[in-house]
């Protein structure tokens, strides 16, 4: 999270098995970054009451509509800020929107843009503010002087309220400290993994990923300052690094103790014939990261289709007509996981359902991922296609 690799895959595999959310119908709509009214500006946001300090207005979301934590933090930091991508536009720049992962013992953790092949670098490099980051990973070397580094991170945080800019937080998954008490001691906040993003909380009465009863996250992002214009990314050029990820993806093959691209489409087909010819010795163990994973590919493909839409147009020639070709393919993984049914979940069935996860069901899970898989292929053919195009022409 927040522009560094957070993850030790041990740690993933046994604590998001353990605390990811039960399924919920992750069905995504298109959502764009709404600015702050140009009569205000953030600080007029913030409120007081005693010792609570707070920002009205501050969204939080739940996992349905962002899958990915740490681009929904962002997103909405642009929005408290008035000036920032939307969702959608950083999970196409980071590549997430362009990703199929899968772990090699289907661990949900494979879906989360910071484990395996990491989707956040470019997101990160189209957001129009500088960061302040304070890290502080359980596997690191502890701080020389921990008073000092948690003193500093807290006058930051208090900082930033006071100015009316929620702080980015998290550990494995992210979430926003919208407020403070006790002079930045104490921090309130929104998580999607805390009553789905709907209630704010004291951080040091939560459990789970939102709090862990107050323990200190693995990471703190401040925003402090806009970047200044010659430091700022134009879309075009984070556009070709997305396209280019995408290819790259497919072809990896593996990333650490993911597989990533087709290979991930091979393991994951692999794994589901697998278990209908009895050979996996623990299904209901892979059903999370199955439906998760499955979840997570709609949802991101359900993004991608649009977006390459609307960005094909800073092209010309072949590279637009390309892009266009493979955002059709996307739109079409879409429409073939949701045939007939309301909810990627009813596809793939959570462990509390496992009775229930039938031959017929996998089977039918078999079909529509070899499906998604070839307009994978198209896509990224075309998406070649478009980059060659590209090349020639600037040369």
């Amino acid at each position: 999270m927040i522009g560094k690799h957070p993850y030790n895959g041990v740690v993933l595999v046994l604590i998001i098995a353990a605390l990811l959310l039960q399924p919920g119908c992750g069905v995504s709509t298109m959502s764009s970054n709404t600015a702050v009214s140009s009569s205000t500006t953030p600080s007029d946001r913030v409120h007081r009451d005693g010792e609570k300090v707070w920002i009205d207005g501050v969204q939080g979301f739940h996992p349905d509509e962002f899958a990915s934590s740490i681009h929904g933090v962002w997103a909405r930091m642009g929005q408290a800020v008035g000036d920032g991508p939307s969702y959608e536009e950083l999970i196409c720049y980071g590549g997430l929107a362009f990703r199929v992962q899968v772990h090699e013992a289907m661990c949900p953790s494979a879906a989360h843009p910071c484990c395996g092949y990491q989707c956040f670098a470019n997101s990160e490099r189209g957001l129009p503010w500088k960061m302040q980051k304070f890290f502080d990973f359980p596997w690191d070397k502890p701080k020389d002087d921990r008073a000092a580094f948690e003193a500093q991170a807290r006058a930051a945080i208090k900082a930033s309220i006071d100015r009316g800019i929620p702080v980015h937080y998290g550990s494995e998954e992210d979430g926003l400290i919208i407020g403070y008490a006790d002079e930045g001691r104490r921090w309130w906040c929104v998580h999607p993994y805390h009553k789905g993003g709907k209630a704010a909380f004291w951080h040091d009465e939560a459990t789970g990923f939102a709090g862990s009863n107050g323990k200190w996250p693995w990471g703190i992002g401040v925003w402090t300052q806009p970047k200044p214009a010659a430091e700022r990314v134009s879309q075009r050029e984070l556009t070709v690094a997305a396209l280019k990820q995408a290819v790259d993806m497919w072809k990896i093959q593996k990333r650490q103790a993911y597989f990533v691209g087709e290979a991930a489409y091979t393991h994951w087909l692999g794994w589901l014939r697998d278990v209908d010819a009895g050979k996996v010795a623990d299904p209901k163990a892979g059903m999370q990261g199955n439906g998760w994973c499955f979840d997570v590919l709609i949802h991101s493909r359900r993004i991608a289709g649009p977006w390459l839409k609307a960005k094909s147009q800073q092209f010309d020639g072949e590279a637009r007509k390309q892009l266009l070709v493979a955002a059709d393919h996307y739109g079409q993984i879409t429409e073939g996981c949701m045939k007939g049914v309301k909810c990627p979940w009813d596809v793939t069935l959570g462990p509390a359902e496992f009775g229930k996860w039938t031959s017929a069901l996998r089977q039918d899970e078999i079909a529509r991922l070899e499906a998604a898989r070839d307009h994978d292929r198209a896509a990224i053919a075309a998406i070649e296609r478009a980059l060659a195009n590209l090349e020639g022409a600037s040369q």
